[in-house]
């Protein structure tokens, strides 16, 4: 039995972490994952973009669903992804969404999206990849566009039309991991991240997102001149995906070329994407 899952990346509008009350925004970049289940109760996981990376996150997607229906197999999964891992872009969002529809797809099963949807976080949390379980990110992640969530509740609290837009990321070679946060520290950020989820709330969530990056970036000790450095050159909003140390830039198309001769001096890759508008779902290839 052998079934195959898209999902796609997101960026941070409001940080989770400190209060449990997010917001991310979808965008085109995706991940890929083909699972193949067998009677051999062991996984095997092969992750095409870096085979060095830790599988738990994959191996928990698949045994979530399994545990779902009460089956017992084992399985081999194949993942490849558009989405730098530990950059704070959303990847394991992206990797556990696309690996439960996968094993959907395997078992000629359906889910509604959003208990699909809760399938990951549970994996994400198993895994230990996250402090509130990421379902803003897992959001925004399957269901595309801008997501305002409780994630204690998993709630969706408002969900946002975005018009078409470029978004930009730029990121160093150095990882970070979700994970190793310290909880207390972020926590001490609560106040500040409520101010900037409020604004989101009322629809105002490009302030929402300038505010919030600068917050996150002063916690996190990041640079924050590439976003005030984006903002000057015309971007819409701009701000610190996740815990970093990607930086991301949502800009009119006619305005990103400005933006990104601004960003190549710091020496950083750059990856431009677009404001996705389609959900995750079965099929793709690896």
């Amino acid at each position: 039995m052998r079934g195959r899952g898209v999902a796609f990346g997101a960026t941070t509008v409001v940080n989770a972490m400190p209060s449990g009350f997010g917001a991310a925004l979808g965008v085109t970049l995706r991940t890929f994952a083909e699972v193949e289940l067998t009677d051999d109760p062991t996984i095997e996981v092969d992750m095409v973009n870096d085979r060095s990376e830790r599988k738990a996150l994959t191996e928990e997607s698949l045994k979530v669903v399994l545990e779902r229906f009460a089956l017992k197999y084992g399985g081999r999964i194949r993942t490849r992804s558009e989405i730098p891992i530990a950059r704070g872009m959303k990847s394991s969002s992206a990797a556990s969404n696309a690996v439960v529809l996968a094993t959907l797809d395997a078992l000629g099963e359906r889910l509604d999206d959003l208990e699909a949807i809760n399938l990951g976080v549970e994996a994400s949390l198993r895994a230990r990849v996250t402090l509130t379980g990421a379902f803003d990110d897992a959001c925004a992640s399957y269901l595309g566009m801008l997501r305002v969530t409780d994630n204690y509740q998993r709630r969706i609290l408002k969900s946002y039309d975005v018009e078409p837009l470029s978004v930009l990321f730029m990121f160093p070679e150095e990882r970070r991991y979700s994970g190793e946060v310290d909880a207390s520290s972020v926590r001490a950020a609560k106040r500040l991240t409520e101010i900037a989820f409020e604004e989101a709330m009322h629809g105002r969530y490009w302030q929402a997102m300038l505010l919030n990056g600068l917050m996150m970036a002063n916690l996190f000790r990041i640079d924050p001149s590439p976003i005030l450095l984006a903002i000057r050159n015309g971007a819409v909003s701009a701000g610190l995906c996740g815990k970093g140390p990607a930086i991301c830039a949502v800009s009119k198309r006619e305005d990103e070329g400005v933006i990104i001769d601004g960003w190549k001096g710091l020496g950083q890759t750059i990856l431009r994407s677009e404001v996705n508008r389609d959900r995750a779902h079965s099929g793709g290839s690896v």
